[in-house]
């Protein structure tokens, strides 16, 4: 036999193995591999948050992957003190005030991404928010070298009032019920209670100043929008 075609037939078989082996190789490489979704935990959560709406305290529900409900309640009252005017005005008012922020609500969580805790949120808050405050002069007024005293100038007796369902919209990170039982939660948006309305009593020398209670009202109509900004913690059960 020709020694050239010797050497073809011999090297037939070690090429089909090397070919097998290389297909054999490429074979066996593993596919990409995708991330597995957050672990998913239905059920409830009870949540704690801190924020322009007060302390507040909520439980949740998931409805699905991308939907869950939420109930709360808010709690904080403030007090302060303040003065109109300049201590060189002929009258200087002192201003006792009480801001109360009580409200409850009920709130619908839309989670777009499952990857992620963003939210979209929407619901409305049963308003009980309401500002008193009471006014007197600071000090001794003259009018045309006649002294009145405070309490003979008169006082001040005020108080604002908003709208008891406010539509509430917003967004929000965190979801309660993917991955670990504790979640750090954030919550932004505004609702809507109205222009607010304001009840003015006054007696002495300050009763004519009763229609003054408009004025106030006006001045207030930024708070229509109240905004929303809490941080808080949940607990998936």
């Amino acid at each position: 036999m020709n020694t050239p075609l010797l050497s073809l037939l011999l090297a037939l078989p070690v090429m089909a193995y090397s070919q097998s082996d290389s297909l054999t190789t490429r074979a066996v490489v593993a596919p990409r591999q995708i991330a597995p979704l957050p672990t998913y935990r239905p059920g409830f959560a009870l949540m704690l948050s801190a924020g322009t709406t007060g302390i507040g305290l909520g439980i949740g529900h998931s409805i699905n992957r991308h939907v869950g409900v939420r109930v709360g309640a808010n709690l904080f009252t403030y007090i302060g003190t303040t003065k109109s005017g300049k201590t060189t005005d002929n009258v200087q008012m002192g201003i006792d005030y009480k801001a109360k922020l009580q409200s409850a609500n009920l709130m619908l969580d839309i989670y777009p991404f499952k990857r992620t805790g963003f939210r979209l949120t929407g619901g409305a808050f049963y308003n009980l928010n309401q500002i008193t405050f009471f006014g007197m002069p600071a000090k001794t007024v003259t009018f045309n070298d006649i002294s009145f005293t405070p309490t003979e100038v008169g006082t001040l007796d005020g108080k604002v009032n908003f709208a008891k369902i406010a539509p509430y919209a917003g967004i929000g990170f965190g979801n309660p019920y993917t991955r670990s039982r504790v979640k750090f939660m954030l919550d932004i948006g505004f609702f809507a209670q109205q222009s607010p309305q304001v009840t003015l009593v006054s007696t002495g020398l300050l009763e004519p100043s009763s229609d003054q209670g408009a004025v106030i009202q006006d001045n207030l109509r930024a708070l229509k929008y109240y905004p929303v900004a809490s941080f808080g913690i949940s607990y998936k059960l």
